[in-house]
Formats: C-alpha cells, structure tokens, sequence
C-alpha cells in the first residue's frame, strides 16, 4: 500500500488486489467490540440504567452507519477505483477518521475476543478456528491502523502513483 496524495481534502492510496482483498475481509467482520463493554460508569447515579440504555441504544445507531458505510464501500467499485493492476482509494477526512474508527473495533473486538491477552509477555493462545480468526484481525486491523494513522500525522512519505 502506497500514500500518493495527502492534502488539507483527503489522501489518495495504492493498493494491491491483496491488500484490498485483506481491508475488505477485516471490514466485514466489523463491529466486533459487544455493546456491553460500553459502559457510562460503575457509579453512574440515579439515571445510571436509563442512561446506559441511551448510550446502547446511540451506539448502535453509530455502529449501524458504520456497518453500512463498510459494506457500501466494498460494494462500490468506485470506491477502490481499478487502475492498472492496482486499486486506488482517496478517502476525505472525514472518510479517513470512520476508516480508523472501524479499524480500530476490529482489532480492539479481536483481543477482546481473545480473553484480553498480555501481548508484552509471551502468552501461549490456543489455536482454534475463533482464535486464528481473531489473532489474524487484530494483526491486520492493526497494520492498517498504523500506516493510515501516519499518513495522517504527515509520518508517511508520498510516493507516485501508478
């Protein structure tokens, strides 16, 4: 994946049919963070269970739309616009910082799903379908995260496109 244009409108990126291929499948799994683990506070006062309810019901509301977005962009042949034998994505602001977001509950989702695991510390995951599952998304989740989020911070050098 290459950053090929980034001004005050958005970014422009490169991507291989692989790494297309990879966003995609890391989007479809979106949302995994479970609404439950939003929570107002553990001392939330008298409207603790009427406000924890509007927040549920204000997330998934958000969520929804991010869903929605995810699949109208992996619907939308114009949204990763073919060129040659790569794929270009040129997302605004606004795009990039909802691309993070979704990005960011799948890999936070996964470790979740995980148990939360110390991954400082050498810490054996048993291997089975959900957890390569999850270790796979939270990894590339992940990586996405990083190369998006230097492009952002100007961390990313431009190369040319195409």
């Amino acid at each position: 994946m290459k950053l090929i244009q980034a001004n005050q409108d958005g970014y422009g990126f490169e991507f291989t049919r692989r790494e297309k291929q990879l966003l995609f499948k890391v989007l479809a799994l979106y949302p995994l963070i479970p609404a439950a683990h939003h929570r107002l506070s553990r001392t939330a006062g008298r409207n603790g269970e009427e406000n924890q309810t509007l927040l549920e019901e204000s997330l998934a509301t958000h969520r929804e739309e991010a869903r929605r977005r995810a699949q109208t962009l992996m619907d939308n042949p114009r949204g990763f616009e073919a060129r040659g034998a790569a794929f270009c994505w040129t997302p605004t602001r606004d795009e990039m910082e909802w691309m993070l977001q979704v990005l960011n509950d799948v890999r936070v989702g996964s470790w979740l799903a995980l148990g939360s695991p110390n991954l400082t510390k050498t810490q054996e995951i048993p291997v089975t379908p959900d957890t390569l599952i999850h270790r796979w998304a939270m990894d590339i989740a992940g990586g996405f995260e990083m190369i998006f989020i230097a492009a952002v911070n100007g961390e990313l050098p431009k190369q040319a496109g195409g």
